[in-house]
């Protein structure tokens, strides 16, 4: 019996260490260096990945680039810009555009459920009949422009010319113009598989109008962030170079290698496939170095920052 019980105490925290370390697996700690090429211009990066805060920076030290901290719990990104010391907090790092302004914001008067006189309420101010007791002659009031009648709304002016003769024409409203919404894009993963710094990886595609980028990813780190060396733009079309990152945080991948090309139409006379071009943009995983990051202080903005306002646009 003493033996028995000796033996089930020599088991034990053997167990335990196991249940612990499986339980434990899934959340990634340490460091990695990566490599990202683009243009010609390779930066290296080094990923700080702590409990539950991920910080991202470039290693080049030409000029001060600027560093990311985002909160794994929330998305919170957080750019830190050296250059002037100071900080801007935004709430996701996925870097959604904002609601457009409407007009009525910029122009009072101006929009839907406006007044058709509200622009008198908002006229210039006439100039003082007195100043500085001094009797000058009053100006006359500027003459306004008599209120238009109100239209019903989506109504413009009347059509002209053949088949339009009184005819109304819809006039669409002008908001503000936000980015374009990209083309629905798949993130296919495949049935070829390798092993990357130690890492099971799957190979993925995405296709794009002639650029096909592949993706050797895992599941084991932590869901992909992209570095962002300034706030994330508002307007203009979405491009591939953007959405694999976010295709990836979404699918909770991260990568170790991804490369991006041109495709060309291929030139032989039975129509292959397409040819690989030359490479865009190099994404790759020198080093994955696990361990417990205790240093709070690589998470939060230097006590002598400043914090700006985020971009209004």
């Amino acid at each position: 019996m003493q033996t028995q019980l000796k033996l089930w105490a020599a088991i034990t925290p053997l167990v335990l260490s196991f249940h612990f370390s499986i339980a434990s697996a899934g959340a990634f700690e340490g460091r990695m260096s990566v490599t990202l090429t683009r243009g010609g211009k390779t930066q290296t990066l080094l990923y700080t990945v702590g409990t539950n805060q991920l910080r991202i920076e470039c290693s080049q030290a030409e000029r001060p680039y600027a560093k990311d901290i985002v909160s794994l719990d929330t998305d919170a990104l957080t750019l830190l810009f050296p250059h002037n010391r100071s900080y801007v907090r935004l709430k996701d790092a996925g870097a959604h555009a904002p609601s457009p302004v409407p007009p009525s914001a910029l122009f009072p008067g101006v929009g839907p459920g406006a007044h058709p006189n509200a622009r008198d309420q908002h006229a210039l101010p006439l100039p003082p009949k007195n100043i500085d007791g001094t009797n000058l002659p009053v100006m006359p009031p500027m003459p306004q422009m008599p209120s238009l009648p109100q239209m019903p709304p989506g109504v413009g002016p009347r059509a002209s010319g053949p088949g339009g003769a009184g005819a109304s024409v819809p006039v669409p409203a002008m908001p503000m113009m936000p980015r374009m919404p990209m083309e629905q894009m798949e993130l296919k993963p495949t049935q070829d598989t390798t092993n990357l710094l130690g890492y099971v990886c799957t190979r993925y595609e995405l296709k794009r109008q002639g650029e096909v980028m592949e993706i050797w990813a895992t599941d084991k780190l932590l869901p992909f962030q992209p570095y962002l060396q300034n706030q994330p733009a508002r307007f203009g079309p979405n491009t591939l170079e953007e959405q694999w990152g976010r295709l990836l945080k979404k699918a909770k991948l991260f990568p170790l290698l991804a490369v991006l090309r041109t495709e060309h139409p291929s030139t032989s006379a039975d129509g292959g496939p397409p040819v690989p071009g030359p490479e865009r943009l190099r994404f790759e995983v020198k080093s994955v170095a696990p361990e417990a990051i205790t240093d709070e202080t690589l998470f939060q903005p230097p006590q002598d920052y400043h914090e700006i306002q985020p971009l209004p646009f």
